[in-house]
């Protein structure tokens, strides 16, 4: 109900859905009832994880790859302007996020086209990413940040709450951080002039 809510106010061209917690059949139940016909959909595994992108039907949209963490695909408008959309789920076991960030270089190897990557990377940038808990790693970020700036991307800045995760603890024991980001190259911030998060 909360999706099918979301998409009537914001009526969106695209949505990328991470831990969906879903298998193939029961995500494309959920796609249809929200008023999407086209998508791809990873299914999860038992109860955890899960990814679904999913698009309007008049958009031409070209899968290129996908895993239990990402969905990359190519877009191609009108008058053949072309730029790339990935929906990225970053590792929640923080031994293993380097995992994730090997996988940003490589999907950054394949493509020089106009680029927007978005969704959990499950990391912060910095300190002041996070309210609460116990420091988080300097490494853990920096690797997270060389990742970023390897791929040439930019934050694309964000209307709305600071932080986009919490523990739902209370009192001292709470914890806030800022994992769920849209990030972009130059090239397509030039061409969606304006754009933010919310």
């Amino acid at each position: 109900r909360a999706l099918c809510s979301l998409v009537q106010q914001w009526d969106p061209d695209f949505v990328f859905l991470s831990k969906t917690k879903l298998k193939k059949n029961s995500m494309d139940k959920k796609k249809g009832s929200v008023g999407f016909i086209n998508g791809l959909v990873v299914p999860s595994h038992g109860r955890s994880g899960g990814l679904a992108l999913l698009w309007r039907k008049d958009i031409s949209v070209n899968i290129q790859s996908y895993s239990d963490r990402h969905i990359d695909a190519i877009v191609t408008e009108g008058l053949g302007f072309k730029w790339r959309i990935t929906g990225f789920y970053g590792n929640p076991e923080g031994h293993r996020r380097k995992e994730s960030w090997d996988l940003l270089r490589v999907l950054n190897r394949k493509f020089q086209l106009p680029w927007l990557c978005f969704g959990d990377f499950n990391e912060i940038v910095s300190a002041a990413e996070k309210m609460g808990g116990a420091r988080r790693s300097q490494k853990q970020m920096d690797e997270f940040r060389e990742a970023i700036n390897c791929c040439r991307f930019m934050d694309l800045g964000f209307c709305g709450l600071e932080f986009t995760w919490c523990n739902m603890q209370e009192g001292r024991h709470i914890i806030y951080l800022r994992l769920d980001r849209a990030l972009v190259t130059q090239e397509w911030i030039n061409h969606y002039k304006d754009m933010r998060a919310h």
